[in-house]
């Protein structure tokens, strides 16, 4: 019978960085968690690849036309009121949500007022502005607001959408798991994507 082998003691220095280690891991979850709290949605990667949950761009079976809790004027048609846009099956619950409670939150006037009523387009299979590759409007999984107040390339204070009136805004938005490229790469802040950035 063999003679049991001692067993190797773990220096109690090895032991410590191990714990710090596993509480620097836990750590960043959380702290992603926070930020994100509801976001379970594909990376711009994923959703590029044409493997997400999203499906490839341009695919028309994954669409839904959505009845929107108050109307929007289109940016090239602002005498004009639409009461539906078309969006990829998948964000349709939490896009409504959005715009219902950004309703209850600021209230028809104050929506015109802050122009979060101006609707620059979802669905439209076309590539990125200045690129080949698909634009996430192709999928219908992006949304774009007030875009001549917000332009893309507009940055903080310039874009409207970055002043303090519209906090409560991204915090609905936000809370839905959406992002925001304004708030997420200070530009681009008509943009509202349900694909993390």
């Amino acid at each position: 019978m063999p003679s049991p082998q001692p067993q190797k003691q773990v220096s109690g220095r090895l032991r410590r960085l191990a714990f710090l280690l596993i509480a620097c891991t836990v750590f960043t979850v959380l702290a992603h968690e926070l930020k994100y709290p509801a976001s379970a949605w594909p990376s711009e990667r994923e959703v590029l690849s044409g493997r997400s949950i999203f499906g490839k761009p341009g695919d028309t079976r994954s669409l839904v036309t959505v009845t929107l809790p108050y109307p929007l004027r289109p940016s090239w048609a602002p005498d004009t009121e639409i009461t539906s846009i078309t969006c990829h099956g998948l964000v349709a619950g939490s896009l409504i949500n959005i715009f219902q409670k950004t309703l209850d939150h600021y209230g028809l006037e104050r929506i015109r007022k802050l122009h979060l009523d101006v609707y620059g387009g979802c669905f439209n299979n076309r590539p990125v502005r200045g690129g080949s590759r698909p634009s996430l409007h192709a999928w219908g999984i992006a949304v774009d607001l007030d875009p001549l107040r917000n332009a893309m390339h507009m940055r903080a204070p310039e874009a409207a959408f970055s002043g303090p009136e519209y906090d409560a805004f991204w915090s609905i938005v936000e809370g839905e798991g959406a992002f925001s490229l304004g708030r997420e790469l200070g530009y681009d802040w008509m943009h509202i994507q349900f694909v993390r950035p």
